[in-house]
């Protein structure tokens, strides 16, 4: 309207005139045309950002060629260190963006206008449309009131002039009082300018007024009849006649009532600048965490590859001196057919229904469908174009089966016990089984005073390798850290993962917080984690714990675990 509906000059050929941008604004210029459509549920606006926009306004809106002009001197924000791009960095720049948003109002819900009308009614009107368009951005968009409550810093004083006439205070009333009651300024925040206004216009004169805004607030986007009349009964009230002129105002003037709103600009502005600093800092707090983080998976990314090197590496592999890999015998039945089994628990977990898909066209082969044939039939004794597709077929597309990776890590120390022989046997059933499922892979170490190699990827033993007790608790963290690098445990996307822990978890402290540590960081990629143990098993936290007096019994569960993995990767 009067301030934010621009009225440019146009060029010779017809077009509105707008200023060029200066280098330095124009990534912001098209970095706010592309954010804009949602904001104003329109993709034909094109934003200009430069210094001197806004036709004399801190912005404003031009119908004729959909063009949103900010003025840059309004943006509170370093061009060049701020990214326009990046909406976290907003509230750095928020009456800014409150401008934009103000804007895009208009563009979207003023839809009403009527230039031949009189000329005070018209201001009238165009001064209630200011808080109404911002009450209708909020009904579609409730989070933008905190840009808007930002840009009331940047739109109100430039229309309040020295003189306390009532003109002037009724439009207070419409800048400020509006606006609490459309839910941009809260009742605490104009309280002052309403003392101010009541005192020019009194409390009687004042309800009329608010009844028209009120009613105003309510009107549609595009009945110009009715802001019209609440434009001429805004004037009536007032006392001045709707073609006007205004009365010239008498004396100096005190200017209490722009005080008043000034007082409450400045209150909102520290607001704001309290609200940026606080932005900031945390802006700050989550790029130093994200560069921390990244330098921590990367730190653990080196760990890992190194730790491969030493458990999976040539020769038999260790921590602390070198240690025999063990025994070897041949499964028995039993082992063997717990492997069958759980393979085929396995198969049926990765087994992806095909998709069915019904595809219609206009000639065979399918089945007919009657109704469309009809509607075909129809259309072509009409003489019209059949679009009709009266044959239907069903076409059926295999979902590829995920692929399994499964890493077993056996605590292989004194206080294992007699849990130890059946664990190796639950260590060759799951790499057996995984072995049989296509694309899958498994491998297993075992850790106590040493890392040992146990099974590796795609070379499914064919004996069972028996582990001897060690002393010691040791190399928790490296065992996870090798098969994580080994089978890519940590990697989401490429197939479904699963760590089983067998141990009953007593542990040294610096192990217990390390593991734990590596333990949360492949739960957050989607591992899938299991803890099978013996009776008074101590299991780190985040797993699927399973506590068995016999892990010969641990085949159904490990199935069901695999099955979970399976598919979280569908």
């Amino acid at each position: 309207m009067t301030q934010h509906i621009g009225q440019t000059a146009p060029a010779p050929g017809g077009a509105p005139v707008h200023p060029v941008p200066v280098p330095v604004w124009r990534p912001w210029s098209a970095a706010w045309t592309r954010q804009v459509p949602p904001v104003a549920d329109r993709d034909d606006l094109t934003v200009l950002v430069t210094p001197g926009a806004g036709q004399g306004a801190p912005a404003c809106f031009t119908p004729a060629d959909a063009v949103i002009e900010v003025d840059a001197d309004h943006i509170d924000a370093d061009p060049a260190l701020v990214d326009p791009t990046d909406p976290a960095q907003r509230p750095m720049y928020a009456a800014g963006w409150g401008l934009l948003v103000h804007e895009a109002a208009h563009a979207r819900h003023t839809r009403w206008d009527d230039r031949n009308a009189e000329p005070l009614a018209l201001q009238a009107a165009e001064l209630l449309e200011e808080p109404r368009i911002e009450a209708r951005q909020l009904r579609r968009r409730p989070a933008d009131r905190r840009w808007l409550h930002a840009a009331t810093t940047k739109l109100i004083l430039d229309q309040l002039d020295t003189h306390d006439t009532p003109w002037t205070a009724a439009t207070a009333a419409a800048l400020l009082l509006a606006r609490a009651d459309a839910g941009i300024l809260t009742s605490n925040e104009v309280a002052p300018v309403r003392q101010q206004v009541v005192k020019v216009l009194g409390r009687k004169r004042l309800r009329k007024l608010e009844v028209i805004w009120r009613r105003a607030l309510r009107t549609r986007d595009d009945d110009t009849a009715a802001m019209l009349e609440w434009g001429r009964r805004w004037c009536r009230i007032l006392a001045v006649p709707p073609a006007g002129p205004l009365p010239a105002p008498v004396g100096t003037g005190t200017g209490a009532i722009r005080g008043a709103a000034g007082g409450v600009i400045l209150v909102i502005a520290d607001g704001l600048a309290a609200d940026a600093a606080a932005d900031a800092a945390a802006i700050a707090a989550a790029t130093r965490a994200r560069t921390d983080a990244r330098q921590a998976e990367t730190r653990q990314r080196r760990a890992n590859t190194a730790a491969a090197a030493q458990v999976f590496g040539k020769g038999t592999t260790r921590r602390g001196g070198r240690r025999s890999p063990g025994r070897t015998r041949p499964p028995t039945e039993q082992e063997k057919t717990a492997a069958r089994q759980l393979t085929r628990a396995l198969r049926s977990a990765a087994h992806r229904e095909a998709t069915a898909t019904r595809i219609t066209s206009a000639t065979p082969p399918g089945r007919l469908h009657t109704r469309a044939a009809m509607t075909e039939h129809v259309q072509r004794s009409l003489g019209q174009r059949p679009d009709a597709e009266p044959w239907m077929r069903t076409v059926r597309k295999a979902n590829p089966q995920p692929p399994l990776r499964v890493g077993i890590c056996t605590d292989a120390s004194s206080s294992m016990g007699a849990f130890i022989a059946p664990a190796a046997s639950t260590g060759w059933v799951i790499a057996q089984a995984v072995d049989r499922i296509a694309d899958s892979q498994s491998a297993s170490v075992t850790f106590g005073e040493h890392v040992t190699a146990i099974t590796r990827p795609g070379r499914a033993p064919a004996l069972v390798r028996e582990y001897d007790l060690e002393g010691a608790t040791t190399g928790f963290p490296t065992a996870v850290d090798a098969l994580d690098h080994t089978l890519g445990l940590s990697q989401a996307g490429h197939a479904a993962r699963l760590l089983v822990v067998i141990s009953d978890g007593i542990f040294w402290d610096p192990d217990i917080t390390a593991g734990q540590a590596r333990l949360d960081r492949l739960a957050k990629t989607g591992c899938g984690l299991l803890w099978i143990g013996p009776t008074g098993s101590r299991p780190l936290t985040g797993t699927q714990e399973v506590i068995l007096d016999d892990p010969t019994q641990a085949g159904p569960i490990i199935a069901r675990a695999a099955a979970t993995a399976l598919a979280a990767a569908a």
